[in-house]
Order: structure tokens, then sequence, then C-alpha cells
């Protein structure tokens, strides 16, 4: 993952490929992977996760109240798609009360990838068009400070960024999204109810959840791995490679690595250091990293305050392909009803 030279993020490298088109900043490499990941990375900074968070933890607030009366949810459904889909539509300048759309067509492009190729396909065409109409809105209308209106007006090397980037960043970024953050706090979720002694003991210290945070990130990571292309022959830890050959960083291995980690398969919540793999790392490391921890925290928190006696209630249905991002697509729960909050401020 730090070595660039050897193994490169170009557009052919996954299986099977997501784009023609490479998609900004996961499949260009340094230097000028540097330059076009500038260009958005003050919006995904630590300072802009802690100023989000008030609006995020309202979001879930409203959203569980939308099925606390009930006693019941598919929470993935309801809480832990909707709150990071409408987030980063929101970022982008979108209506994200069209949210169930675009997760729909994202869904598609990522898992119908390998046995449903065609449905993929119209997914990714709906997806293009539609930030192409927005781009089109914002060139006649005039530009905002959301990340579409800032993609467009940026430059690298001194010449804008052509159509086709634009419309592959903005794919990337939806990606990240809508797909990876709901996984890890369903992933989480189902680990609670399987485990009543952790789930009470985040429950008696909630001061955990950052220690938290990063030891579910690191045993039930929701990106199991990315590819890399070989750019030479060369030999690698004893294995021979060739140029143009494809690799897998399993990162959900290395998450489990024993010479890392003591007993790696137990879930610790006081774990320090945890050098864990799930953002990735080097130079590809996740630009939405600290985004995606402030929303799992607040969803988890959320739950936890609020349905602390949820149990699972029906069949959790997983995607299909586990392949990029396993996670959950269904978690139907039930639990003791409770009331609606009023707005929160801050």
């Amino acid at each position: 993952a730090q070595d660039a030279e050897l193994f490169g993020s170009g557009v052919d490298k996954a299986v099977p490929p997501l784009s023609p088109d490479p998609l900004i900043p996961i499949d260009i490499d340094p230097p000028l992977h540097g330059a076009y990941r500038r260009i958005v990375l003050p919006h995904f900074s630590p300072g802009a996760a802690k100023r989000w968070r008030p609006g995020i933890r309202q979001l879930a607030t409203e959203l569980v109240d939308d099925f606390i009366e009930s006693g019941r949810a598919d929470i993935v459904q309801q809480l832990t798609t909707p709150l990071p889909a409408r987030w980063i539509l929101q970022m982008l300048g979108l209506d994200d009360s069209r949210w169930p759309e675009w997760v729909h067509w994202i869904h598609s492009s990522i898992h119908d990838r390998t046995h449903d190729p065609e449905r993929a396909g119209e997914g990714v065409t709906n997806i293009y068009s539609s930030i192409m109409a927005a781009m089109e809105d914002r060139r006649t209308n005039g530009f905002g400070d959301d990340l579409i209106s800032i993609i467009l007006q940026a430059e690298v090397e001194g010449a804008p960024l052509t159509d086709e980037q634009v419309i592959g960043y903005v794919f990337l970024l939806m990606l990240g999204g809508m797909d990876t953050t709901s996984g890890l706090t369903g992933n989480t979720l189902v680990r609670l109810h399987n485990d009543p002694a952790l789930r009470q003991q985040l429950i008696d210290h909630p001061e955990l959840l950052d220690t938290a945070t990063e030891e579910f990130l690191r045993h039930d990571t929701p990106t199991q791995g990315l590819y890399r292309i070989v750019k030479r022959d060369c030999e690698f830890h004893g294995q021979q490679l060739s140029a143009g050959d494809r690799v897998t960083l399993m990162f959900a291995s290395g998450n489990r690595d024993p010479k890392v980690f003591d007993q790696p398969e137990e879930i610790d919540l006081t774990r320090s250091p945890n050098r864990h793999l799930a953002f990735s790392l080097g130079p590809h490391r996740c630009l939405g990293s600290n985004f995606a921890g402030v929303m799992f925290q607040e969803m988890i928190a959320e739950v936890l305050e609020r349905i602390p006696d949820f149990a699972i209630d029906g069949e959790v249905v997983r995607f299909e392909d586990a392949g990029d991002v396993y996670a959950v697509r269904h978690l139907p729960i039930r639990f003791t009803p409770g009331p609606r909050l009023a707005s929160r401020s801050g």
C-alpha cells in the first residue's frame, strides 16, 4: 500500500473492473494522486468532521424518531444506510431526499457486478447521467460551496478536470459515502446482539466509544481488501510477480495478524495501540475516514441510548458479493418502544 513504485493503482486493477475510466483519486498513482486528492482534502479533515458532528447526531435522532414508537425496524434500511447517504448528498450539494434512488444505483454498481452485470451497468449509467445533470446545473446557474462546484472549478497542473474526471471523482465520493460506513455499523450491531456483555460494556462505559470504534473497524471491517497492479517483474517475499499481475491487499487478514494483535479474534474495546488496516494506509488511505468514525459513533450512541435492548428479529441479509464491501443489507430488529425526541439544538 505504501509502495506505489511497484504496486500501481491503475483502473484495470479491480476484479471485475468497476469503471472504464479512472476514478479520481483512487485510480491515480503519486505524485499526481496527491494533487487530485488535495482538491477536497480540507473538506474531509478532522476539523470538518467535528463541525459536522452535531448535524450528524441530529440526523440520527430524526431517523430513529421515525421508527422508535413502533418497536420494530430494519435498522440498516432505516438508519445506517440513509444517514451516510444523506450526508454525502448534502456535501455534494444534491437533493438528499433522493437518497433511496442513489443508494439503489450505488449498491447495484458495487454488489451486482459479478452476478448481474447488466443491472450493475444500469446503476452506473444512472449515476453518471445524474452527475452530468448536476454539473450542467452549476455551469448554467452558478457555483456554490458544495463539493461538485469545488471539483468543477479545480485545476491540476494548470488545467481543469475533464468531465470524465469530474464524474469519476463524484462517483467515488458517493461509493465511499453510501456503502462502507453503513457496512461497519451494521456489522457492529450484529456483533453487539450476539455478545450481550460487549453491548453492556459500551452502555455502562460510553467513554470507550473512541477506542471501540477502532476495534470494530479492525475486527469487522467492511472493506475486506483492495487491488493493485504489479508494475514490473520482481520477487516479493519469495513469490515471483510479473508486470501486469493483479494482487489483492487483504486488509481483513492483516487486521487479524497475531504478530501484530494480541488475541486478534477477540474484541477488546480498550485495545491500544490499534494499527488496523480498515482504512488502508499510505497515500491512498481512506479520504473519508474522519467522517466515517463520527457517523459510526453517533449512530451507535443513538441506538444504545434510545433502544438499548434491541434484538435481531428475523433474517440477517448480507450483500451477495462481499468482494469489495462486507456489509448487511437488511437487519430486522425489535425493541421496547420509546418516545420521539424534540429537535436537539447545536
